[in-house]
């Protein structure tokens, strides 16, 4: 064995070594506990991504009705549409966001605006529809106060650069959603945001919230759900908040007396499938698409020419277990760069984590992050689904989506059990 004379190395590149090899201790263990635990299973039904065909012939059953307001590119109402939901009215403040929608479910009405410039009548005026028609409306405020990577309440009270335009105290705009709601008066309100919410410090934020919907006249509950367990090939960890008008519950048995809160989760909460679907499942085929490989080299070069490039590089490809470029980054920075197996899920695909300036999600065999073609698929959308663009722009478009099967499923029983019924 030989060994290296240390005797005269600075204490700093010492303490450097020192944690490097901690960290590939912790690699080893992620290894050898994937070893013993990790049995592939295939799934019983193959991952199906379905075409914007097929959606819209569900979407043209009609079974209820939609508003979806911070509408995005379209991720929440593709999992409405895909269960028959008619979305009557979509908005969103990002110009780039609506276009998107449009150029995949054109003919869609919709209203380009800050939600702080809407108001429950103008929407209804717009839908024309009265107070308490509307089956659901649909929203997912923006999550950067709450989020586990960001600054949370470091951040509040605050005028900074949202999503490209200047926004001030965008932590209070569910409660612009939540007057919207209290004057239109849907019979089911879906609110989505990131687990953080739920979590401490700004838990207490969260509760006022639920104050908010509840004072409206329904009864709220919440659940964290993870998509990968409705068919998403991505570990996406989201709260949903889920209102129902007082009189629906009423009209299906439930009693509203008090502060005695109806027993209603099994009538808005999905139970988790059975199957678990991976990278490979969903992006494998891919290296042999023409489109998404020129879109591989253009990564690829990016990659190249940033400094966290030679880093990259060490990691392996295609490891047993998940690998961080913090383990071989000599002062553990930039560990949420990371690179996941094929036959493991995503982890959670983020707005700044796909764009080229971070690159935080690796592909499991090449020096780059994923192509958009790649997190479409990821994301669960359909196979045809479109984004127009810079490249950014539609990679960060993707990150800020709920994953439409997610949806598609929690739509679906709150159509089954609530609004089929009435």
């Amino acid at each position: 064995m030989n060994f290296q004379d240390i005797s005269n190395t600075p204490n700093s590149i010492l303490q450097g070594i020192l944690k490097v090899e901690s960290r590939k201790t912790a690699v080893s263990k992620r290894e050898t506990k994937k070893r013993l635990l990790n049995k592939i299973k295939t799934p019983s039904v193959p991952l199906k991504n379905l075409s914007l065909s097929e959606i819209k012939k569900s979407s043209d059953k009609k079974l209820y009705t939609v508003v979806s307001l911070f509408s995005g590119a379209g991720g929440s109402s593709t999992g409405y549409k895909m269960s028959g939901g008619d979305i009557r009215l979509v908005s969103d403040f990002q110009e780039t966001c609506i276009k998107n929608y449009l150029h995949n479910y054109p003919n869609t009405p919709y209203i380009c605006s800050d939600i702080r410039n809407l108001t429950g009548n103008k929407i209804l005026a717009s839908i024309e529809m009265k107070p308490r028609e509307l089956d659901i409306l649909d929203g997912s405020p923006p999550c950067p106060p709450f989020s586990m990577s960001g600054l949370k309440q470091k951040g509040w009270n605050k005028t900074k650069t949202v999503y490209g335009k200047l926004q001030t105290n965008i932590e209070d705009l569910t409660f612009d959603f939540i007057n919207i709601a209290k004057i239109i008066q849907p019979k089911v309100i879906v609110c989505e945001n990131v687990k953080g919410l739920t979590m401490a410090p700004v838990k207490r934020h969260f509760e006022k919230m639920l104050n908010g919907f509840q004072g409206n006249g329904y009864q709220t509950i919440y659940k964290v759900f993870n998509s990968v367990d409705y068919g998403v090939p991505q570990k996406r960890e989201r709260v949903f908040i889920i209102s129902i008008r007082d009189d629906v519950l009423e009209k299906l048995g439930h009693q509203i007396t008090g502060l005695i809160f109806p027993t209603f989760n099994s009538r808005v909460f999905p139970e988790p499938l059975t199957d678990t679907y991976t990278l490979r499942d969903a992006i494998f085929y891919l290296l042999k698409d023409k489109k998404n490989m020129d879109e591989s080299r253009i990564l690829e070069n990016v990659l190249k020419s940033q400094s966290k490039y030679d880093l990259v590089k060490k990691l392996p490809k295609n490891p047993i277990a998940y690998q961080s470029v913090g383990d071989v980054s000599p002062n553990g920075s930039l560990f949420q760069t990371r690179r996941v197996p094929w036959d493991e899920p995503s982890h959670c695909l983020l707005e700044k984590g796909l764009e080229t300036t971070f690159f935080s999600h690796l592909h499991p065999e090449l020096d780059r992050g994923f192509t958009t073609y790649e997190a479409m698929r990821i994301m669960g959308l359909p196979k045809n689904y479109e984004l127009v663009g810079t490249l950014d722009e539609k990679l960060g478009m993707i990150g800020l989506m709920v994953a439409p099967p997610q949806m598609f499923h929690i739509s679906k029983t709150i159509y089954e059990n609530i609004l089929k019924l009435l």
